[in-house]
């Protein structure tokens, strides 16, 4: 089963929000505001493109609220926020405030792929991936894979391509990208690279509407990470991140 992404959330003093935190490796702010009245529940947001250096600047603010306010609040457009499925991420019990040392300690680590497809989950038909992430997954090695109308298995990150796939169909896919259509072969020079990588290709298996109320879901033997993307808040697909230092193929 895929770990849970984990965010460790700090106490803060403020009249609107009790706790934050950060996930430098997917550039992501979370804020748990105070429980409300009516339902005692705590709501936590995420804030996107969030860097590890103004997330110390937050910790060290001198009123948290302010900074909010006049840093995040008044800048959606640079900071898009949304109410967080708490069941995909794990926010730690909020710690007292440890502020870092150094920008070196608030240092990225490596994104996996179980932390980039806690991000994507819930995302919108559409607007599965912001430009920085698709850059993000790239650096990391990871592949993203979604659906698309209902002839399109779409791939970002390590590998960007798409694959035609009217109502479900097969890709096959290495460290070197996807392979192409074998019947769209016609030279000797092609032929031979293909059945070269082809041994070692993985498959990756799109369903259209087979599972669930999803219109599309994949399969395939490669360890992966699963999300969900919405249409109208309703399941729309269930996507996969992959390593591409499971795929087998010369990188």
């Amino acid at each position: 089963m895929s770990a849970t992404p984990q965010i460790v959330m700090h106490q803060v003093e403020s009249s609107q929000f009790a706790a934050i935190g950060h996930a430098p490796e997917l550039g992501l702010l979370a804020i748990q505001f105070h429980p409300k009245k009516s339902t005692g529940q705590s709501d936590i947001y995420h804030y996107q493109n969030f860097s590890a250096e103004l997330f110390a600047e937050f910790l060290d603010a001198e009123s948290h609220g302010s900074f909010f306010i006049q840093r995040i609040k008044k800048c959606a457009d640079r900071f898009p926020y949304s109410k967080v499925d708490q069941a995909a991420f794990n926010h730690t019990a909020p710690q007292p405030a440890v502020k870092p040392a150094s920008l070196a300690e608030a240092a990225p680590v490596k994104l996996s792929k179980e932390l980039l497809a806690g991000l994507l989950t819930g995302r919108e038909y559409g607007k599965e991936m912001l430009k920085e992430e698709v850059m993000q997954a790239k650096a990391a090695g990871l592949i993203v894979i979604f659906g698309a109308s209902d002839d399109l298995m779409e791939m970002r990150g390590a590998i960007h391509d798409e694959f035609s796939c009217y109502s479900g169909g097969t890709a096959l896919i290495d460290s070197n990208g996807l392979l192409p259509d074998r019947d769209n072969l016609e030279q000797d020079d092609e032929l031979k690279k293909f059945f070269t990588r082809q041994p070692l290709a993985r498959k990756v298996e799109a369903l259209f509407c087979e599972e669930g109320d999803y219109a599309w879901t994949f399969r395939t033997g490669v360890p992966h990470a699963t999300f969900e993307i919405v249409e109208d808040g309703a399941p729309y697909c269930r996507g996969i991140v992959i390593d591409v230092a499971d795929l087998g193929g010369a990188a």
